[in-house]
């Protein structure tokens, strides 16, 4: 099969309302894109709800919305057991050469649409729910039964897909330990187009900078608490949600922008001197970091964020002191982080556009089929 010539029908699936500017949502749009741009007919399965309306390079089929359910962040709630039967019911009524699932509740809908038909499921593993569900719940009682469920789950879910990708290696690792036996592993990508320079938002740096959502396993507490021991740099918060549940007190210049549209956020982005992620359990892959160093932003990331590219300074988890102390060297040397940053840049738009990604992933369909049309046709 030529698959440049003919293309594939390929239906990826994703529990989310889309499109949005949150991680998973840019990472299942970058990939879809980029596919679809490959000459594949490509089709997204998801929620009825989403930021904006959608006209782009691939087809959205919704589940039906539900009155007043407008939710984007991730975790759990009670809609999205009957949202994920919907999803189902949506997958069953679709034709493909492959499936794709993203996230937890979709191998589980992709598996029941697909109704034993011999059509290969791959999952993209964006997360390790033992070590992401407890972040949503307080009290140490609900955390350890929350981290039990995830753990049962991380055991089983996976599992229902004939491949799973992971973000990164560690993840892929894991994942063969749980008992997936095609597991590769494929970083995310970044459109070049959406890093463009743009026109600062401002200028009256300079800017320590954090980009995204609030949730507790962001781990923003530790980044308040470094930024006291920071001299002569403000704090900016830039994200879709309000931050009025972390503490900013005490801080002598702080910025907090509402702002989801990412076309926007890069004005913010290229305002600051450098970023952070202060996040200590990240068991995918963070998005925002490339998009950090995309816009040539070097980035104290806490060790368990952090990734082995250029730009990135790698600091204990949950380590206010050794945070700022990072964030003060890099403050200090101007020259230097602008040449950091720039080399962080470089390294983004050439090794890691989707266009690349999304080469591998066509190389990863076209095995996988050749080698189960040849396994049916000894059978």
């Amino acid at each position: 099969m030529s698959l440049k010539s003919e293309g594939l029908r390929l239906v990826h699936v994703a529990a989310m309302g889309f499109p949005s500017d949150q991680g998973s949502q840019v990472y299942v749009r970058g990939m879809c894109r980029a596919l679809a741009r490959r000459g594949h007919r490509v089709s997204l399965v998801c929620y009825g709800h989403g930021q904006w309306e959608w006209d782009d390079e691939f087809e959205l089929l919704r589940t039906p919305r539900i009155p007043g359910y407008q939710r984007l962040r991730a975790g759990p709630d009670w809609v999205k057991p009957g949202l994920d039967l919907l999803l189902a019911g949506r997958v069953a009524r679709q034709d493909a050469d492959v499936f794709h699932a993203h996230n937890y509740e979709a191998p589980l809908a992709a598996f029941l649409g697909r109704r034993n038909r011999p059509i290969p499921l791959f999952y993209s593993a964006h997360t390790l729910l033992e070590e992401e569900l407890p972040s949503y719940f307080s009290g140490p009682h609900r955390k350890r039964f929350a981290r039990v469920t995830g753990k049962l789950l991380d055991r089983s879910v996976p599992r229902l897909a004939d491949h799973a990708i992971a973000l990164d290696p560690s993840t892929g690792t894991r994942l063969q330990q749980l008992g997936c036996q095609s597991v590769s592993v494929s970083f995310p990508g970044i459109e070049p187009s959406e890093l463009e320079w743009t026109q600062p938002a401002c200028e009256d740096g300079p800017w320590v900078i954090y980009s995204g959502n609030p949730d507790a396993y962001q781990d923003l507490d530790i980044l308040v608490k470094a930024m006291h021991y920071v001299k002569g740099a403000g704090l900016m918060l830039v994200g879709g949600s309000d931050f009025d549940g972390l503490s900013l007190g005490g801080l002598p210049k702080v910025r907090v922008v509402r702002e989801n549209q990412f076309g926007r956020v890069r004005a913010w982005l290229q305002s600051a001197s450098l970023a952070v992620l202060p996040r200590s359990s990240c068991p995918g892959f963070p998005i925002k970091l490339l998009n950090y160093l995309g816009m040539g932003l070097p980035t104290v990331a806490a060790e368990g964020s952090s990734r082995p590219f250029p730009g990135v300074i790698t600091v204990p988890n949950r380590s206010p002191v050794e945070m700022a102390h990072a964030i003060q060297k890099l403050l200090n040397d101007p020259e230097g982080t602008r040449r950091l940053g720039q080399h962080a840049r470089t390294f983004v738009l050439r090794e890691c556009t989707w266009d690349s990604r999304a080469e591998e992933l066509e190389a990863l369909y076209s095995t996988f089929l050749d080698e189960t049309a040849r396994g049916r046709s000894q059978s």
